[in-house]
């Protein structure tokens, strides 16, 4: 038996085997926090892709889109009307869309960005 000593994320307690994979781990932790909070306040995803370094590489459809524009994903609840948002960034750089989009109720799930459909207005979310 050996004792092993392990590096510890302030932020998520995600233990890793050298401080550096633990500093990129709280970086991570804290960029996500602030891409969120950026979310919430209305930013488009190139500003906040700009502000905390995600090279998402977007398409220029996605450029302008906030927290309140939506998409049609319709192999989730076969609903061909933009029923989703994203709701969070998450760590790794996707981003968790949900909405209510079918007569199952509220849906969500993590996807890429690049997966993300032809944003819409807000005027047009649809709600089953």
């Amino acid at each position: 038996m050996k004792e092993v000593m392990m590096f510890e994320c302030e932020y998520c307690h995600e233990t890793h085997s050298t401080e550096l994979l633990a500093m990129q781990c709280e970086f991570k932790d804290k960029r996500t926090t602030y891409a969120n909070k950026l979310l919430q306040e209305g930013w488009t995803l190139e500003l906040i892709e700009f502000s905390c370094g995600f090279h998402w590489g977007l398409k220029e459809e996605h450029k302008n889109v906030t927290k309140d524009s939506c998409f049609i994903i319709s192999h989730w609840q076969c609903c061909e009307k933009p029923a989703y948002q994203i709701t969070r960034i998450n760590k790794d750089g996707s981003v968790d869309v949900g909405g209510r989009g079918g007569w199952m109720g509220y849906y969500g799930n993590a996807m890429s960005i690049d997966k993300l459909g032809t944003p819409h207005d807000k005027s047009e979310l649809y709600v089953y």
